[in-house]
């Protein structure tokens, strides 16, 4: 379904140029349309003088095409913490906006301390949280106070989506051209095969590329006594499966070592 959407996009694109508030590059009205038509709605069109393309997927017309899958998973975007932690000498004062999933972290010397944020947290019940889990911190509202420190940092781990690729097939879609004269057929055909030939990869609606062949061109003129001129494009599209997860951020406490003579080695925790 997400392959048909797109296709059917582009033959938008294709046959409206200027955007669906201008005229056609066939110069009637051309409604793209996902699935095959009904008798009544094509019907209507024609009659007015106007023309359809249906975008279709072909039965028993696909096939798994998965070759080669690595272990990575591709990162969308890494979201901007909505909490804050602010360190002023032996104080932490926890900010910003409550964000179930973030998780606040403070390394207070050398020791990493972290809680994850829930839905029903305020500011000061994280604080209270971090305060429980640090040997001598206290919390008063939304300032945690520690004891003896001389090392504090602060940071603040997010969720982030993530997906990765689980296999890929390949389908066979019809785009159906139903015009009211072999013109306005011919000059919609030859619009969308140009554009569909600039497009040899699409891009999908979760940021995969799908790549995009030409399958061949059935020419029906069985409806002309309906006065309907009917012309099939097919085009195979190759795509990714993807499976959706969510990760987390490191937060990145970077502690620098190195033996005598020895390039440095930073740990991140």
């Amino acid at each position: 379904s997400d392959v048909q959407d797109v296709l059917v996009q582009l033959a938008s694109e294709a046959l409206y140029p200027n955007g669906t508030g201008q005229s056609s590059a066939a110069g009637i009205t051309v409604s793209v349309v996902p699935g095959w038509p009904t008798p009544k709605q094509l019907d209507s069109i024609i009659q007015a003088g106007n023309a359809m393309v249906s975008v279709y997927q072909m039965s028993g017309m696909g096939k798994n095409t998965t070759r080669f899958l690595g272990d990575s998973q591709a990162v969308s975007g890494i979201p901007a913490a909505k909490l804050t932690l602010t360190v002023a000498g032996s104080t932490v004062t926890v900010g910003g906006i409550i964000n179930a999933g973030e998780a606040a972290t403070l390394k207070v010397n050398y020791l990493p301390y972290s809680y994850s944020v829930q839905a029903s947290d305020t500011l000061a019940t994280i604080a209270a949280a971090l305060a429980a889990l640090i040997p001598g911190a206290t919390a008063s509202g939304d300032v945690i106070t520690l004891g003896d420190v001389f090392d504090i940092r602060a940071a603040v781990s997010v969720q982030v989506p993530m997906q990765a690729e689980i296999g890929r097939q390949c389908q066979v879609f019809m785009l159906t051209t139903w015009a009211p004269t072999p013109e306005a057929r011919n000059l919609i055909n030859q619009t969308m095969e140009v554009w569909f030939k600039e497009q040899p990869r699409i891009l999908m609606p979760d940021n995969t590329w799908a790549r995009l062949l030409y399958r061949g061109t059935i020419i029906q003129d069985t409806l002309q006594k309906q006065r309907i001129y009917r012309r099939n494009l097919l085009y195979e599209v190759e795509y990714a499966l993807m499976s959706a997860q969510t990760g987390q951020t490191v937060t990145d406490f970077g502690v620098s070592t190195s033996a005598n003579g020895a390039s440095p080695n930073t740990t991140h925790i």
